[in-house]
């Protein structure tokens, strides 16, 4: 696989301890600019306030023979009614074929069926779809105005026809944030590869942050809607999440109340341990800051990586990847993503342990934010396991 140029829980969010509850003050919306994204489909189109192709949602709670070759030729054939290939003889009459014969009692033999009617003018044949279509494709055609998923946010790609599947990408928001800031000012995915190659749903939790008893039954109504009324390639469904958004896809892959494995990879950015039996392993890409000072007991994201590799049955070693540095949003500083791949994986797991300082609480960086790679590299990512 090639990455990046190479392949009862209550969801709380950050606070004073691995939960996250304090609200910070969100930098202004920025571009991230132009990553070099090794092996990326698409091209990041200019934004709209809709998103790529348009946005529909709520904020509170309430998818011949081939060219170049010849057919064989057969040589020899014999004149009718003889089978030998041999003339009959002069004055004689040709024997006639016993099989063309009727017998004595049989019946006539039946005519043949005549060949299936040709297409009425006009008419186009029937698609054949891929066996991972979702049960909406071809109930409607272009991208809707309004999606009416209750409680979400969804965007759709420039392509996007009613009749293609494509994939899914839902998006969990942190604490105290709600859709809206998640995709205009925490993730910043309006005009990127992700908004114009993906559905993307931008879910609001219940609550200040997520709490798997009571948003877990929530996604899973918004995932059946958008399967039953959306072109969705059931074999890309994926999630990414910002500090609470990407507790609560740990919950969804652990908890057993959940045990979710509809995902075909996941991208948390800022998540933390929980303590689950190991879930069925899924591709990972891990972002954690490595001087996280809103996960006092797990700044560098050592125990939240834990989890991951354990699931995912990997050995200790790893592997460096290398990732293009960028401009935080916070002072235009380099950053260092800092990423490897473990090694020896029943899934594929990549942790970026980076130094963005970006995400302000009270003005003071935290490290905590969503870094300025991490988009490109979630799409590189996600790609990869389509």
């Amino acid at each position: 696989m090639v990455l990046m140029g190479t392949a009862g829980l209550v969801g709380l969010a950050c606070g004073t301890d691995d939960r996250e509850t304090d609200e910070y003050e969100p930098p202004p919306y920025v571009g991230i600019g132009n990553l070099t994204v090794p092996n990326g489909s698409g091209t990041p189109g200019a934004g709209n306030p809709n998103g790529a192709s348009g946005a529909s949602g709520l904020n509170a709670p309430s998818g011949a023979t081939p060219s170049g070759t010849e057919a064989p030729q057969v040589s020899g054939l014999a004149p009718a009614g003889t089978g030998t290939g041999a003339a009959p003889a002069p004055g004689s009459t040709p024997a006639a074929d016993p099989s063309s014969m009727q017998q004595p009692g049989q019946q006539p033999a039946a005519p043949a069926a005549p060949p299936p009617a040709a297409p009425a003018p006009g008419q186009q044949p029937p698609v054949m779809l891929p066996a991972s279509a979702s049960a909406g494709c071809g109930l409607s055609q272009g991208i809707p105005g309004d999606a009416g998923v209750p409680n979400t946010l969804v965007t759709f790609p420039p392509g996007y026809t009613g009749s293609t599947p494509v994939p899914l990408l839902f998006a969990f928001h942190g604490a105290g944030r709600t859709n809206t800031d998640m995709r205009m000012v925490d993730s910043r995915t309006m005009g990127s590869q992700l908004e114009n190659t993906y559905v993307m749903a931008f879910m609001k939790s219940a609550g200040n942050a997520w709490d798997l008893g009571t948003d877990y039954p929530r996604f899973e109504a918004a995932l059946d809607q958008l399967l039953a009324e959306r072109c969705i390639d059931t074999d890309a469904i994926f999630a990414m999440g910002h500090s609470s958004g990407a507790q609560f896809i740990v919950q969804m892959l652990g908890d057993n109340r959940a045990r979710e494995t509809r995902f075909a990879a996941v991208a948390p950015v800022a998540s933390s341990l929980y303590n689950n039996p190991a879930w069925q392993p899924v591709p990972t890409l891990l972002i954690h800051g490595e001087n996280d000072t809103q996960r006092p007991g797990d700044q560098n994201g050592a125990q939240d990586i834990s989890q991951y590799v354990r699931s995912n049955q990997c050995q200790a070693a790893t592997t460096p990847v290398a990732v293009p540095s960028c401009a935080s949003l916070a002072g235009g500083v380099a950053v260092d993503a800092g990423c490897v791949q473990y090694n020896g994986c029943a899934a594929p797991t990549f942790f970026c342990r980076h130094d963005d300082p970006n995400y302000l609480d009270n003005g003071n960086p935290t490290n905590h934010g969503w870094p300025c790679f991490a988009n490109s590299q979630i799409f590189a990512f996600l790609e990869s396991n389509r």
